[in-house]
């Protein structure tokens, strides 16, 4: 008997290279507004001191650029420059400088989700980013530290390849990001990208979706087989506001 051949839904592509997500998808993912999503992704325009328009490159290459489409390694990426950006305040010119300067040093199309990055990579930024900005010593530890707690949301299997995300689900401070629960992943295999509950394949978005129709968080983790704390992370992951 003939075995059937196995079938491919990526026609032969990394699911981690596939254009998956659209600009709202992953400004909801990462809790980034969706203006600054696309202006990292993609530039904007801006006033020159000369009186003309000028036009920032953007941080990443995009999966699919002509229709805005993020692939997976995106989300890494924009996961990264989130803790760059919006936690220390920093001009995007800045940042770009140190990525060039990084990409230089790591070899990497992909340095900002590069293994190296959570070892050497993750010195070398800091000291040229720290640069960059005059941050003094302090300064730069913190930023280590945050820069780190964003890559230990990145799991790598054992050939060092980034293939899962766990977003965050809770509002950030410093005191909160080192501690944040990771029971919520991104997987690029699993339920098409979608965030699921860790160690499942139930997607946050049915929980939500039921939880917003009126079932209890108490019913909802006993039809799936979850723990209420999963359940109410599942629901903090689609709606923010959310207890």
């Amino acid at each position: 008997m003939n075995k059937r051949p196995e079938r491919d839904p990526y026609g032969g592509r990394s699911p981690r290279e596939i254009p998956a997500y659209s600009t709202s998808e992953a400004s909801h993912y990462l809790r980034v507004p969706v203006n600054t999503i696309r202006n990292w992704a993609v530039g904007y325009s801006y006033p020159s001191r000369a009186g003309k328009l000028a036009r920032a490159k953007p941080l990443i290459n995009i999966a699919d650029a002509r229709q805005h489409l993020f692939s997976f390694i995106n989300l890494l990426e924009l996961h990264v420059i989130s803790a760059l950006r919006r936690d220390h305040n920093v001009q995007m010119r800045s940042i770009r400088r140190a990525l060039e300067y990084l990409q230089a040093q790591l070899k990497s199309p992909h340095p900002l989700i590069d293994e190296e990055m959570e070892t050497d990579g993750t010195d070398i930024f800091v000291s040229k980013y720290g640069s960059l900005i005059n941050a003094s010593r302090d300064g730069q530890l913190a930023m280590k530290a945050l820069l780190q707690a964003h890559l230990k949301r990145i799991e790598r299997n054992e050939q060092g390849v980034a293939i899962r995300l766990f977003p965050f689900t809770r509002a950030r401070d410093a005191g909160t990001t080192l501690d944040a629960p990771r029971l919520i992943a991104i997987d690029p295999a699993v339920a098409f990208g979608r965030p699921v509950i860790v160690g499942s394949r139930v997607p946050t978005s049915e929980i939500a979706e039921r939880f917003q129709a009126g079932e209890s968080p108490g019913e909802l983790a006993e039809d799936f087989g979850r723990t209420e704390e999963e359940v109410w992370e599942a629901i903090r992951c689609e709606f923010p506001t959310a207890a």
